[in-house]
């Protein structure tokens, strides 16, 4: 990437901040123009795209920056949150898996556990969960535990203290993420 093209990105960046899509959407295609194989402009061009409300088009975007360079959290994140947003959740699920296995954080599995919640996968949910606050203590965290056992305890589904059981796939996935 050339100098000019990395000040028109991080000025399609700065207009992303400032929630002028439009904008922003203008820089990153000028950008695009000039150079097809950023990543970055093409991940920016699915933001701005999705602020504008154009939601498919983001996902060709992030798609794109993705065939580009497949371990680029920011996309597959971005993608993750699009489709969980368009309740697509299955789709979803195994975006946010792909960011796991690829070094994602604490904030990717409360993401991955709240599609697993909105799929009914409670005990899963629980345990990405339980693995979020192992990694980062925050208050909400404790609020989304105490709301999953809440809907385990309601479908008469047994609720564990501590962890989820070994067996559960996504802690057996997570566990060397922390």
């Amino acid at each position: 990437m050339n100098n000019k093209e990395k000040v028109l990105l991080h000025r399609g960046m700065d207009k992303v901040k400032q929630k002028t899509f439009a904008e922003a959407l203008e820089i990153f295609e000028r950008v695009l123009a000039m150079n097809q194989e950023i990543p970055e402009a093409w991940n920016n061009q699915g933001v701005a795209l999705y602020g504008l409300g154009r939601s498919e088009e983001a996902l060709q975007s992030y798609d794109r920056c993705l065939a580009i360079d497949p371990e680029n959290l920011d996309a597959l994140r971005n993608k993750g949150f699009l489709l969980r947003n368009q309740s697509r959740l299955e789709e979803a699920l195994q975006v946010y898996d792909s960011v796991l296995q690829k070094g994602g954080d604490a904030f990717d599995m409360e993401s991955t556990a709240a599609v697993l919640t909105a799929l009914g996968r409670l005990e899963e949910a629980l345990s990405c969960l339980y693995l979020a606050r192992d990694a980062m203590s925050l208050e909400r965290l404790e609020d989304e535990i105490a709301m999953v056992k809440g809907l385990m305890e309601q479908r008469g589904i047994p609720v564990p203290q501590e962890r989820a059981p070994p067996e559960i796939a996504h802690q057996r996935d997570l566990q060397g993420k922390e």
